[in-house]
């Protein structure tokens, strides 16, 4: 009888569905961006205290971005809006306002899902491997960009408060058939929170490498074909 049971239980659990990771928030885009208020909440030693972590988010006092893939940290700052840096690793001192952040140690990758938006070729690659899709997840992209746009903000989010004077105004890139990886958060339903209103991704872009990589928040893309998807391994 128990053996029965225990046979049961397999199937059903080689059917179902996983959160995946678990997704930290650290800040609220609502509370950083629109109220202002970017103290810090988190800084880079203790995100690093663990291995494989991937983040999003920016930096306290909104005083730029900040991506992390696989551990690895990018931050960029502007200063006039006009020149962007970014750098890596340097992270003694460094902190966030506003970060979505998990730990993933084994990632499945796939080709992108032609023929449909990015966000449902997020979601379809991500119910393929049983994760639960109406729960934050992480997601990366390897791929060309068609074209994009991105910012390193400034003090002050453009989104938010699209009406900024010059000297507050974030740094901003386009470019067209470029390498790059996407890091990225779908999460549904949390508007305000983990992502801008009218979205369920917050996607960062790191772009290059070494002393040459930039990085920033991609206000938009559109993927050349061949682009391939990672999410979580979860079963």
């Amino acid at each position: 009888m128990n053996q029965f049971r225990s046979m049961l239980l397999c199937i059903a659990c080689c059917g179902c569905v996983s959160s995946g990771v678990s997704v930290e928030q650290h800040g609220s885009m609502r509370d950083a961006l629109r109220l202002g208020h970017t103290e810090s909440r988190i800084t880079f030693e203790e995100v690093l205290k663990r291995p494989n972590a991937i983040a999003v988010g920016a930096l306290t006092g909104l005083e730029g971005e900040v991506t992390i893939f696989d551990g690895n940290v990018f931050v960029a700052t502007t200063t006039d809006g006009v020149n962007s840096t970014t750098r890596q690793n340097q992270t003694k001192n460094g902190s966030a306002t506003l970060l979505t952040l998990a730990y993933v140690s084994r990632w499945v990758e796939e080709s992108m899902p032609a023929a449909m938006s990015l966000e449902d070729a997020i979601v379809e690659t991500a119910k393929s491997h049983g994760i639960d899709t109406e729960k934050p997840f992480p997601f990366s992209i390897v791929g060309i960009a068609k074209r994009y746009e991105l910012h390193v903000i400034n003090g002050f989010c453009p989104i938010a408060t699209p009406s900024l004077p010059p000297e507050d105004q974030p740094w901003r890139q386009h470019g067209e058939t470029t390498p790059l990886r996407v890091v990225g958060f779908y999460a549904r339903g949390q508007e305000g929170v983990m992502t801008h209103h009218g979205s369920n991704t917050h996607m960062h872009a790191i772009i290059g490498s070494g002393e040459d990589a930039t990085t920033g928040h991609l206000d938009s893309i559109v993927l050349a074909p061949g682009s391939t998807i990672s999410v979580a391994r979860v079963r």
